[in-house]
């Protein structure tokens, strides 16, 4: 027998077992897992196979959508963080992701003024500089 169930911000059907993915996530973040292991083919993996396993033991049901969004984001650094911090390691992941690359960008156009570099390769290679 199937019964709704409210959980991470959808309505789920629970299965008899309990244990389904599907129970403990929602399309959408099984969908954003599954485009990170493509995309960062092999290692990225590791983040459909952490929900795998944590549906598997029943442990899914105590994550929140803070944590699963950054294990998704963070891949293997975010899945790491919400081991040890929980939800604050999922706002720490998603936090780190959103930062690096404006951080990235911003020592690139400080770089490329302050070694006054110009050209097509300026960019990068003054942020590389600051680094």
């Amino acid at each position: 027998m199937k019964t709704i169930m409210w959980h991470a911000g959808s309505y789920q059907y629970d299965s008899m077992s309990g244990n389904s993915m599907t129970d403990y996530y929602t399309t959408v973040q099984l969908i954003a897992a599954a485009i990170v292991a493509i995309i960062s083919f092999p290692i990225g993996l590791l983040v459909p196979v952490y929900f795998y396993l944590k549906a598997n033991n029943g442990s899914a049901a105590g994550m929140g959508p803070w944590e699963v969004w950054g294990a998704i984001i963070g891949g293997i650094i975010g899945i790491v963080l919400v081991e040890i911090l929980g939800e604050l390691g999922g706002k720490i992941a998603i936090a780190i992701a959103v930062l690096l690359p404006i951080l990235f960008m911003l020592l690139a156009v400080v770089g490329t003024f302050a070694l006054g570099v110009s050209g097509t390769l300026a960019a990068p290679v003054a942020a590389v500089a600051l680094l």
